[in-house]
């Protein structure tokens, strides 16, 4: 990472934590486990209605705009009549809730006296109401961190969204086994103020959030991240799930926020002028050679000038040019753009861009784009605004994580997407409800208490691990479980084995054997093996201790048959041939009494 004076820089980072519960939906008795095979699928299309003040929030009228079509695929017991919008919600689902004031005492929350559910309006398809039910359940908390305190400013019990499994044209296809199932959303100040911190508050909290009933996995944990510098803008960067990779993110963004006032700046120097309507150039290219418009053969070819703007395009913004800036825009409605401070020899549109430079009446100081398609009118709209927006440095947005970068997704949401949920009278929460909520204990400390029995690593990996549950229910050696439930696991996943195969129950049984001396403490990795090849049963069988006479007989005869070699090697014979059958201890025994 880049020496940045980030102070200097004037960086205002917040975080928005979002955490699935291990419990059934949270207005329905539907499963949240997410199978693959769907029943059926519906069609929906959905449109933005006015919020409690009367207004339409932006983002959910430039989602319609887009004009698609929603498919919904639905699960057996997963999806109910609940998720279709078709059947008002249940009560709130109360052991989610349970989970969630949990959270907000371990973030040291100030909880209502009242719980209100809210529709929050959504209408990218994920949620077939046109909206997100969500209700505030703590606020005003804190959690440590090395750099002193950060403020939680809500945490909300909400509902998730369907997941997008595919894209066929205009239509989205949506997995509606994904809807409803509870999440807990923890927002927190503006007030981190580096890359590194912002890292270490995610962690903090994810390490927080795993002390209670949450799920596990791929999907089940993802952070949205908000950023800002002095004279740019607040930018919610969304879906981000690699917590490695958050102080790349948040640089990135710093670095885009800062070239795009640069921009701003020189855009002023040169005398920024309004931004004409495109113009149709559709006959200009149509003897082009490029390869995308021969073989699209587009319908229409729209052409912008960007007056002043030449060279500006090519200008790096974090981790891509202002020109893929730009491109975003149109990509938002599946086209893409070309513009002249590319290479054009490369699409053989030198020729086609001088014509179109001269239609325009185009100077050296300008730049000039087209969008090519059926429809490009909408894409092109939007680029063209996006453009005028320079004149403010950086426009407020929602983006999308790509890589350690992002891209353009929709317009930031306003309050106007927030009105009463009417289906949902209000919860209640008194002192009596609080009193029956137990306050589990936080993994740091566990972690410490590991620290008694564990060398200090070891104890840190099992607490980061997916294992840590299965740990605390063996009885056995400590530190050959959590070796087994780290390294062990992790080298078997290397070598190919599905270690989704061994469940719970198998690793318990296995360190009872080894508890009991029927297996060897070295066959724990060869009776996981067998475990996954399926054959669990012959564990004894094939690894069971050999008794001493029988470890003698084997003995004598490695000695006998290599008598000029030292105890050393006679010792790695042995433990190759009783390998699994026997602890290394009693056959190093029998060696030497042998010798």
């Amino acid at each position: 990472m880049s020496i940045v004076n980030y102070n200097k820089l004037g960086l205002r980072v917040g975080i928005e934590i979002h955490q699935r519960l291990n419990t059934k939906k949270l207005f329905c008795n539907c499963s949240s486990l997410q199978s693959e095979e769907s029943e059926k699928e519906i069609k929906r299309k959905i449109r933005p209605v006015a919020g409690e003040l009367g207004e339409i929030d932006p983002a959910a009228l430039y989602e319609f705009l887009r004009n698609r079509t929603f498919v919904y695929r639905l699960y057996q017991g997963e999806t109910c009549l609940v998720e279709l919008d078709e059947e008002p919600p249940h009560p709130l689902n109360r052991e989610a809730l349970k989970i969630g004031l949990q959270i907000c005492m371990l973030l040291n929350c100030t909880i209502p006296d009242e719980i209100h559910v809210m529709r929050k309006t959504v209408i990218d398809g994920s949620n077939t109401g046109g909206f997100q039910r969500t209700a505030i359940i703590g606020m005003n908390g804190e959690i440590k961190t090395s750099t002193g305190l950060i403020k939680i400013e809500t945490v909300a019990l909400e509902e998730e969204a369907a997941r997008i499994e595919e894209r066929r044209g205009d239509e989205i296809v949506y997995k509606l086994n994904g809807l409803g199932i509870p999440l807990i959303e923890i927002a927190t100040s503006a007030d981190i103020h580096s890359p590194e911190q912002a890292k270490e508050v995610a962690e903090k909290i994810g390490m927080l959030l795993r002390a209670t009933n949450v799920q596990r996995g791929i999907g089940t944990i993802r952070q949205d991240v908000n950023i800002s510098i002095a004279g740019g803008a607040r930018i919610e960067v969304k879906g981000f799930q690699e917590l490695a990779d958050i102080p790349k993110l948040v640089e990135n963004e710093a670095k885009r926020q800062a070239s795009l006032i640069e921009i701003k700046k020189e855009l002023q120097k040169r005398g920024l002028k309004e931004i004409k309507e495109a113009e149709d150039v559709t006959k200009l290219f149509e003897n082009a050679q490029c390869n995308f418009i021969k073989k699209n053969k587009p319908k229409k070819i729209l052409a912008l000038k960007l007056e002043k703007f030449a060279g500006l395009l090519k200008k790096e913004c974090g981790d891509r040019t202002f020109g893929k800036e730009l491109s975003a825009y149109a990509g938002a409605y599946g086209y893409g753009i070309i513009h002249s401070d590319e290479d054009l020899e490369k699409y053989k549109l030198n020729n086609e861009f001088r014509k179109m430079r001269e239609k325009l009446k185009a100077k050296d100081e300008d730049a000039v784009l087209i969008i090519a398609g059926d429809n490009p009118e909408k894409a092109m709209e939007a680029v063209k605004k996006r453009a005028g927006q320079c004149s403010i440095g950086v426009p407020e947005e929602t983006r999308v994580a790509d890589g350690v970068g992002s891209k353009y997704t929709r317009p930031l949401p306003g309050s106007e997407r927030m009105y009463p949920e009417t289906d949902i009278p209000p919860i209640v929460i008194n002192r009596e409800v609080l009193e029956s909520i137990e306050i589990p204990e936080t993994l740091e400390e566990r972690e410490r208490a590991l620290q008694k029995i564990l060398p200090k690593e070891l104890a840190r990996q099992i607490i980061n691990s997916d294992y840590l549950e299965i740990f605390e229910e063996i009885d056995g050696d400590p530190i050959l479980a959590a070796t087994t439930l780290t390294s062990t696991i992790t080298d078997l996943k290397r070598k190919g084995f599905r270690i989704e195969k061994i469940h719970k129950k198998d690793f318990v049984e296995i360190f009872e054997l080894v508890k009991k001396k029927e297996i060897s403490k070295d066959s724990v990795p060869s009776a996981l093996e067998m475990v996954i090849n399926g054959n669990k049963n012959e564990i004894k069988k094939t690894l069971g201790l050999m008794d001493d006479e029988e470890m003698e007989k084997i003995v004598k005869d490695i000695i006998k048959k290599n008598k000029d070699l030292n105890e050393k090697a006679l010792m790695g014979l042995a433990m190759e041939k009783l390998r699994g059958r026997a602890e290394g201890k009693r056959v190093m025994e029998i060696v030497r009494k042998s010798l």
